[in-house]
């Protein structure tokens, strides 16, 4: 099938290119392992803080759409260093990570000139050192006038937990590692950026009642330009912050 854009990836960057480019009224595709999983979280239900709640705004001002599917999932706001300059405070969110992942889903899913497959790219199509397509495992060719990867911890993805270490993109789910051999033969240069999870807990374990209460900031700094700061009002759930030692540092 002849595609105008073809996107490999649906998370962040993937959900944000392929809805720009079938906005514009192109032809899109957006090629992921699993569409149920279409704009999950990997390791942290938050969106934004400091620098990274500077770039979803601005993605927001190009017309994106995380900021909001934020405004509309998330469970807790906060304005970060607050006390400091304007150029040093960051926007945060934590999300309802099920909410935002069924929220991007569906608007992925019912956008115009966007189609989206589950199934896992396993190579380009490259005629005379230009990229004119994509292939998958399942012998499929996706022909196009520009691919975009946006692969993210898939593309090779390596999880380390303890001592121990499994191929994945996330724990329970395929990595990329056809793609990545394949663009190593082309003579690119394939790198891994290492991420970390912090342990999870069982909140019915912990005792909050010790713990110092964080709660979100009234009235809540909304995200998106688009969102009505007059009407917008979420419910908002607090944060508990313990520490390591008897200094709190």
């Amino acid at each position: 099938m002849n595609y105008d854009v073809i996107v490999i990836g649906g998370g962040h960057a993937g959900i944000e290119a392929s809805l720009a480019s079938a906005r514009m009224g192109v032809k899109t595709l957006l090629i992921t392992i699993l569409a149920e999983q279409i704009g999950a979280s990997s390791c942290n239900p938050a969106i934004g803080g400091l620098a990274k709640g500077h770039l979803v705004r601005e993605v927001d001002a190009l017309g994106g759409e995380m900021g909001l599917c934020t405004d509309t999932t998330g469970i807790q706001f906060r304005t970060l260093n607050a006390s400091k300059g304007p150029a040093v405070r960051g926007t945060r969110a934590q999300i309802d990570m099920d909410a935002y992942r069924i929220y991007m889903r569906n608007v992925v899913l019912n956008t115009k000139n966007l189609d989206v497959k589950q199934e896992l790219a396993e190579g380009l199509v490259v005629e005379e050192g230009a990229v004119k397509g994509v292939t998958t495992q399942l012998g499929n060719t996706y022909v196009a006038a520009k691919v975009i990867i946006t692969a993210g911890t898939f593309l090779n993805g390596l999880i380390h937990i303890g001592d121990k270490k499994q191929v994945a993109g996330r724990q329970g789910e395929f990595a990329s590692v056809e793609l990545a051999e394949y663009m190593k033969g082309l003579g690119i240069e394939i790198g891994r950026l290492k991420t970390g999870t912090c342990a999870r807990i069982d909140a019915k374990s912990v005792d909050t009642s010790v713990m110092e209460i964080q709660p979100g900031d009234t009235p809540a700094p909304p995200f998106s330009f688009r969102t009505d700061k007059k009407n917008f009002n979420p419910t908002q759930l607090p944060c508990y912050i313990t520490y390591t030692n008897e200094d709190n540092t």
